[in-house]
């Protein structure tokens, strides 16, 4: 399998949302199960991380993206690429106020920002934002190369750490296994089974 490896752009937004729609469990941040709602968090969640961001890589197979790691570093003056969030983030959020579940996905986004200021603080100006590899092409060394990508991205920039959160729904031991420490945990607002858990890793 020849899997190509090259930095975003700004066509890339959508299939990366789709990335995260099937991949990613939003039930930690919602308790809507509806589909397009959803959607609709992931697009919200995912333009001001794309809006933000220095470094964005994609894995490719032919035309599919099938990875894909999300980072910032304050080190960094220039963003990864022109990105607009504004327009976006006001769009989905009039869609939101139109529908019962989409004024909840609003209102449980409320109480999660309430609740992470609560939480114990740790210096995110080094931040693995988001990062993704499909089931589909996994065992290919897909995720290890994107985040190498994006170490070695952060060491050029003279960074020694980066933090990360993560949870139990997501495969949470690579970080455990991978020199990650972790930081602080704790359970989810709207299902305490589920664990949030904050990492950092050292790059010296």
């Amino acid at each position: 399998m020849t899997i190509q490896y090259r930095r975003a752009t700004p066509e890339d937004f959508a299939a990366i949302v789709e990335l995260f729609v099937v991949n990613m469990n939003l039930s930690i941040f919602t308790t809507a199960t509806d589909k397009q709602v959803q959607k609709q968090l992931a697009t919200l969640f995912l333009a001001k991380d794309y809006h933000h961001a220095t470094f964005i890589q994609v894995a490719e197979y032919g035309d599919i993206i099938c990875g894909v790691v999300i980072g910032v570093t304050k080190h960094d003056p220039y963003k990864a690429l022109l990105f607009n969030d504004k327009p976006i983030i006001d769009q989905i959020e009039s869609k939101l106020r139109l529908s019962e579940q989409g004024q909840q996905v609003l209102s449980d986004l409320q109480k999660k920002e309430s609740a992470g200021a609560k939480r114990k603080k740790v210096d995110f100006d080094n931040e693995l934002q988001f990062f993704c590899v499909d089931p589909d092409y996994r065992r290919h060394r897909i995720g290890a190369t994107l985040i190498q990508a994006f170490e070695t991205y952060l060491i050029a920039q003279s960074v020694t750490t980066y933090a990360l959160h993560t949870d139990t729904l997501c495969t949470y031991q690579y970080y455990d296994n991978n020199g990650y420490q972790r930081v602080d945990q704790y359970p989810n607002d709207l299902n305490p089974q589920i664990m949030h858990y904050t990492y950092v890793k050292s790059l010296s």
